[in-house]
């Protein structure tokens, strides 16, 4: 199983009012949706592949701003491997843990780097923590 690719189809960000004290910020990762997708590599070779579109959301809170990405994780499985995923979703039973880690921290992974740049872009704070240099205190 590899990740061929990972696209964004839709980003939307929107800051409603300037930072306030207190500001709350909540991160969320889903997948919408897992469709079959014949990936063609070459004339004759075609080879059965997942899309999964996956959302993440950041809410900053009391309703100061959001940013919302939607896109698709591109998977290269076998046939076998493509059936079974489709099945499990469809019945709403749970997808094989191994693919959706893989799926999940790559979305995540995607996702965060842009909500960071974005947040930047807007004058909000990071949605996650990031790491900062601290001076030692000076010891007499």
């Amino acid at each position: 199983m590899s990740i061929i690719g990972t696209n964004f189809t839709e980003i939307t960000v929107k800051k409603n009012k300037n930072v306030v004290k207190g500001i709350k910020v909540n991160n969320n990762l889903g997948i919408k949706s897992i469709e079959k997708m014949d990936l063609s590599f070459g004339k004759s070779n075609t080879q059965a592949g997942l899309k999964f579109v996956f959302e993440y959301v950041t809410k900053y809170e009391p309703e100061i701003a959001n940013i919302n990405l939607v896109g698709e994780v591109l998977l290269l499985e076998s046939a076998e491997t493509v059936e079974k995923v489709l099945d499990s979703w469809k019945n709403k039973k749970p997808v094989d843990e191994a693919i959706m880690t893989q799926v999940m921290n790559n979305a995540l992974n995607k996702s965060t780097i842009k909500a960071i740049i974005f947040a930047q872009d807007m004058n909000l704070p990071a949605p996650v923590k990031l790491p900062k240099v601290v001076q030692k205190a000076k010891e007499e």
